[in-house]
């Protein structure tokens, strides 16, 4: 039976860069760390036991950066996902050895086995409030096994033409972009004449894509869909916000960048990340009445090459007619997913398959008539509408009090 999605008036939307699962809240899987629900996460105590024979097992984070950046391609990720003789997702520190071995002379702490190190709550204080007090999938998985491109085109449209990132993600517009595809978010909510935004820090992601760029060009002096980071918590204290909210980090290849980035890729510090998540929630939680109305998701776009211990899930992504690649077996590999909003249960570890895609049959129902495009309708995920708790869904239940960090 479909959810009452009727209080649910706003999605607001993060997409992170290039964390696992296991690494970023697979601690919450010990009882020391005091989860309520910490015996049903697939977690970092299972992690333990799988990993307990390699010569490389998974220890606690050593330093909030990791230089150089792990290799995150398409080719890289199948050797991470399986080990000819290790076997299935015991790969992670292999993959990593070329890359560590040639750039890591040029790095202030280098650590190859730093691909499986785990965070725990001191590292990462924004999201373990977040987690503590809103629900966690611990069955999302990035949508394909390959970089940053692919499934942040994924994640907006449901089908990617590349299955490579370029060398500088915003360096090669027309091998990013293809033909400019027409099927990304912001033309479903065009098309359905809803209203959206995209708060940033630094430059939004999809404006290299030509005609977002105009779009942009076209904003600029007037901020009704493009706008600076600071303006979202003002926005929403003047009930100003749209029906979807795109909030955007400062991005590690940023070429514009000014400052340090706040996407969590490394070997950008988890610190710039864990500020950004802050501001993102402390701005949409500030008034009760935008509040008692919004789902934020937060999600990683892949995991960057961190490990996990959890085989990706047997999904086929076929390559669009357009595009020359070959399809995909599985999807990616699992990352971290955070659902915040007075809707959900405080402490719910949802534990159904979900990937990217899931926002956007989420969207589809609240907004759309049970259509979003065929590849996305048909993939077998779950919606982030799963999450919801119907009794809190229902309009004679009142809204959960805002908890505060």
């Amino acid at each position: 039976m479909p959810k009452d999605l009727t209080r649910v008036d706003r999605i607001v939307f993060v997409l992170m860069e290039n964390r696992s699962f296991d690494h970023l809240l697979g601690y919450l899987g010990l009882e020391q760390f005091g989860h309520p629900n910490f015996a049903r996460i697939e977690g970092i105590q299972n992690a333990l036991n799988y990993y307990a024979h390699d010569p490389c097992p998974p220890r606690t984070l050593v330093d909030l950066a990791l230089d150089p950046d792990p290799p995150h391609e398409r080719e890289d990720i199948a050797k991470q996902i399986y080990n000819p003789l290790n076997g299935w997702m015991h790969g992670f520190v292999d993959s990593y050895r070329p890359t560590f071995e040639k750039y890591s002379s040029k790095s202030p702490n280098p650590r190859l086995t730093g691909v499986m190190e785990y965070c725990t709550a001191q590292h990462i204080p924004t999201t373990d409030f977040l987690a503590r007090n809103f629900a966690i999938c611990d069955n999302w998985f990035a949508p394909i096994p390959a970089s940053t491109l692919p499934n942040r085109m994924m994640a907006m449209s449901g089908y990617a033409l590349v299955d490579h990132t370029p060398d500088g993600y915003f360096a090669d517009l027309q091998n990013m972009f293809r033909n400019n595809p027409p099927n990304l978010l912001y033309d479903w909510l065009d098309q359905h004449s809803l209203g959206w935004s995209v708060y940033h820090e630094g430059t939004p992601f999809f404006k290299q894509m030509p005609r977002v760029f105009e779009r942009f060009e076209a904003d600029v002096g007037v901020g009704n869909q493009f706008k600076d980071l600071q303006e979202l918590r003002t926005d929403a204290l003047n009930h100003a916000l749209p029906q979807f909210v795109f909030v955007e980090p400062r991005y590690q290849d940023d070429p514009w960048k000014d400052a340090a980035a706040t996407d969590d890729h490394a070997p950008a510090s988890l610190q710039g990340g864990q500020n950004f998540l802050y501001k993102v929630y402390d701005a949409i939680s500030a008034d009760p009445e935008t509040w008692a109305e919004t789902v934020l998701i937060i999600t990683y776009d892949e995991h960057g090459s961190f490990f996990d211990h959890v085989r990706p899930a047997r999904i086929r992504t076929d390559a669009p007619t357009e595009a020359s690649y070959q399809a995909f077996e599985t999807t990616g590999v699992r990352v971290p997913a955070i659902v915040v909003s007075p809707f959900v249960t405080p402490g719910f570890v949802h534990e159904g398959l979900m990937d990217h895609t899931s926002i956007l049959k989420f969207v589809d129902e609240k907004f759309g008539g049970g259509h979003f495009l065929p590849v996305v309708d048909v993939r077998a995920v779950g919606s982030v509408s799963d999450v919801l708790d119907d009794h809190r869904l229902d309009s004679t239940t009142p809204i959960a009090d805002r908890p505060r960090p």
